[in-house]
């Protein structure tokens, strides 16, 4: 039994782009914030001012690319490309009750389109530092088979921990 399974680094990781396997040279892979739009709440009833989060839905989401040399991948990523992109990372951990390795596999989804690219900076024994954005608007994160979160703006969905928090509101405006 599993009594202090402790989560401890990424083994490693793959990414693929619209299925295929093209992202060798990516460096790192930064994951949006899921920040939420808020307006402020004042009046008879509230001693002061809340902002309230408007919920389900997301500020801009933003994933990020960085790579070690831009690549033919990334130099093909800019002006508004749609992109689809999968990340497959073994999470290794190590279970103390078992005095044992664990693995469990983190996957991630997103869909969106290029923002912006970098190609970076050119300096003799150096990495450039490529960089590109992606706007992101689909996410779903998935850690040991089970769904933690999906958001998908365009298809009106935000299911987080296994509850779709916008199904009434879909609902109660006809979709």
């Amino acid at each position: 039994m599993a009594t202090n399974k402790i989560p401890e680094v990424i083994n490693d990781a793959r990414a693929y782009i619209d299925g295929a396997d093209d992202l060798i040279g990516v460096k790192t892979i930064e994951l949006p914030s899921f920040g939420s739009p808020t307006e402020d709440v004042t009046g008879i009833g509230v001693a002061g001012t809340i902002s309230a989060p408007v919920q389900g839905h997301f500020d801009s989401m933003e994933t990020a690319l960085e790579w070690q040399i831009p690549t033919k991948t990334s130099s093909r990523l800019v002006g508004g490309a749609p992109i689809s992109l999968d990340v497959y990372a073994d999470i290794q951990g190590f279970d103390g009750a078992e005095t044992a390795y664990t693995h469990d596999q983190y996957h991630v989804v997103v869909r969106g389109r290029v923002k912006n690219h970098e190609p970076g900076t050119v300096e003799a024994q150096k990495p450039m530092n490529s960089k590109t954005t992606i706007e992101t608007h689909y996410i779903k994160i998935e850690y040991a088979g089970e769904v933690l979160c999906e958001v998908d703006k365009y298809g009106y969905k935000c299911v987080i921990n296994g509850q779709d928090l916008l199904a009434q509101v879909r609902a109660n405006i006809g979709m």
